[in-house]
């Protein structure tokens, strides 16, 4: 796993890749419905980051969002990526690549789409790149203050009904000297909304079967685009029933046990509370 510290050109080509790799072929495994809800979320998700201080930005003129669009669905699957690694090279901070730029090209697709000047494939070419690119740029965000108290947050995927494992692996967790904030029947909003508002870098999910894989992926995307610094892991039956979908959701780690859980927690602890920018 890349360092917290390596710069953006060091990260970006094998995590942009990979990621654009997996999402792709994710995509082609799950219903079509849900590819759909995917794009969606994208879309959505990264129009609505930082609705409060945009202003405070200099945006890019709409011909140069455009070019980045037309980047974003073209044959080359590197160009929207060097297209923003040109824009890092010239100064552009993490907020104006997110804002500025990335959040502007979700915008502008999202209107194209509507008005029928992009095709479904194309849109989810482009929504999968601005993913790709967000999630490699996930690894800088280092927090800015380190975390006195080992917390974390725990929640079953939306729909889940078996909660009986997350809420026994919170209490033996609990013992072990972390703080969990559990979440359970919360629906994907309302999930995405308390994991949002927590000041917690590590999230354990859990998930009983295969049934629920197109809501943990849908899931998994949201929380790396709301949550780009944070630690994501996943445990629960799904894991054993569905090995062709899971190492595909770009996760941070999988626990079959208690045990594991607790060493995977420990690490990321370390990793996103003692890192600074």
């Amino acid at each position: 796993m890349p360092s917290l510290k390596q710069s953006y050109e060091q990260v970006c080509p094998e995590i942009y890749r990979k990621t654009q790799l997996d999402i792709l072929e994710l995509k082609s495994k799950l219903p079509a419905d849900t590819v759909g809800e995917i794009i969606d979320e994208v879309l959505a998700r990264v129009k609505a980051i930082g609705t409060t201080n945009t202003y405070l930005l200099d945006h890019p003129p709409q011909r140069v969002v455009d070019k980045l669009c037309y980047a974003l669905i073209s044959t080359e699957s590197d160009e929207a990526a060097q297209f923003i690694e040109g824009k890092r090279q010239d100064g552009a901070s993490l907020e104006a690549i997110y804002l500025a730029y990335l959040r502007e090209a979700a915008r502008t697709l999202g209107d194209w789409w509507t008005d029928d000047h992009v095709s479904f494939v194309e849109v989810s070419i482009g929504t999968s790149r601005i993913y790709s690119i967000m999630r490699s740029l996930g690894y800088l965000f280092v927090p800015d203050k380190p975390v006195a108290v080992k917390s974390a947050v725990f929640a079953t995927v939306p729909g889940e009904t078996h909660i009986l494992g997350v809420r026994m692996a919170a209490d033996l967790l609990g013992k072990e000297g972390w703080e969990i904030d559990l979440h359970v029947s919360l629906s994907h909003d309302d999930l995405l909304e308390a994991i949002s508002q927590s000041r917690c870098r590590v999230i354990g999910l859990s998930a009983a079967g295969v049934h629920a894989s197109a809501a943990l992926a849908r899931l998994v995307i949201a929380l790396r685009i709301s949550n780009p610094g944070a630690r994501i892991f996943l445990s629960g039956q799904i894991t054993r029933e569905a090995p062709d979908l899971v190492p595909l959701m770009g996760l941070d780690g999988v626990a079959s046990d208690v045990e594991t859980a607790l060493a995977l927690m420990n690490r990321f602890w370390a990793e996103t509370s003692t890192a600074k920018l």
